[in-house]
């Protein structure tokens, strides 16, 4: 509906009316006599939706997505599904070309390990149907955050354990838990894209505006990028002989401060907890100078050039870890001045917020 001005009006000598359009109200349903509810927006914009009306069904969006020409590669129409996935769109339609099966099943592989809550509803040779089933009322987005979160934490951890006890089985499975926080990762955006767009999806999902949206998009790219360097750490860890105990335990050591840096961090996120993400940055900073004592270790070991070509791999690994942590701690504090700011205050106070679900 195009944009209309409507002119502010006077009556009864102390009240300000303005008429909203016929076609609107008729569309919803609304007569005189009638209840709307007045919303002010951060930005002082008012919105204004009927009182007793039920949340309007999203309509399913569809796409068409053509990868009959031999000139794309199976990646590339991987990441457009991904994208049109990312968008918002519910069903998605694939055309093959019949003399690429393998590139069908390459999709279809990366549907499973990628993507949460896609189906293959229907196929056939040079056709592929995906619907998305799974959206933030069946999966709360902070509870979605909060497994991504966990997740990350615990292949980090596993990922020592499996350095310390030479367990290759345990660092394999690691790495493939990547896929889980991938899965969890892409969701997130999918939905966070959606409430953007729908100011009552924003309240369903239970964000205060769609300025905490960016704050949610870049907390779990980087929990996303702390679980490629647990992946790694793992990996690494998979090629390395029996170490020296002193050794692994300066890396364990290392690997439980950047942990505690990365706890700290997302409880100040969950709770806009000040101190609690002025204490997490802080502790950044030890975990540094933990990755120079240890690399002086390593140096004086005198090991294999390619074992400590490894060790470096995996500190530097943990090292940023903790300085993801720190990243998120910084946005805690935004998060935190901006709901202060919401609350209307003109002093830095300790934001007492609701705390999320918080494992």
């Amino acid at each position: 509906m195009a944009s209309q001005i409507r002119k502010i009006q006077l009556t009864g000598g102390s009240t300000y009316i303005v008429s909203v359009p016929k076609d609107w109200a008729k569309n919803i349903g609304l007569k005189p006599g009638d209840h709307v509810s007045i919303s002010i927006q951060p930005d002082m914009s008012l919105l204004i939706t009927p009182r007793d009306a039920k949340p309007k069904q999203r309509e399913s969006a569809r796409i068409l997505l053509d990868a009959t020409a031999e000139s794309k590669t199976p990646e590339e129409i991987a990441k457009e599904f991904i994208a049109c996935y990312l968008a918002g769109y519910d069903i998605i339609h694939i055309s093959f070309s019949q003399s690429l099966p393998k590139y069908r099943a390459y999709l279809k592989d990366i549907i499973r390990r990628k993507l949460a809550g896609v189906e293959i509803i229907e196929e056939s040779v040079n056709n592929l149907v995906a619907q998305c089933l799974l959206g933030y009322i069946e999966f709360p987005i902070a509870n979605a955050l909060n497994r991504m979160h966990v997740l990350a934490l615990s292949m980090h951890r596993d990922a020592i354990t499996a350095l310390k006890l030479e367990d290759k089985i345990l660092a394999e499975e690691v790495v493939q838990r990547d896929d889980e926080v991938d899965r969890l990762y892409f969701f997130i955006v999918r939905q966070l894209g959606i409430a953007v767009r729908s100011e009552s999806v924003l309240k369903e999902m239970g964000l205060p505006s769609a300025r905490f949206c960016l704050d949610y998009r870049l907390t779990t790219k980087i929990i996303e990028r702390i679980a490629d360097h647990a992946a790694r750490i793992a990996e690494t860890a998979y090629s390395l002989d029996q170490l020296d105990i002193a050794i692994v335990g300066l890396v364990s050591k290392m690997s439980n401060k950047s942990n505690e840096v990365y706890e700290e961090a997302m409880k100040a996120f969950y709770e806009l907890d000040i101190k609690l993400a002025h204490d997490a940055i802080a502790k950044s900073n030890e975990v540094v100078g933990m990755e120079d004592d240890a690399i002086k270790q390593i140096l004086k070991a005198k090991l294999h050039t390619s074992t400590i070509i490894s060790l470096r791999l995996i500190l530097e690994s943990i090292r940023r870890i903790a300085e993801y942590g720190t990243d998120i701690a910084e946005i805690a504090i935004n998060s935190a001045m901006e709901q202060n700011k919401r609350m209307g205050s003109d002093t830095v106070q300790q934001i007492n917020a609701k705390p999320h679900s918080y494992t």
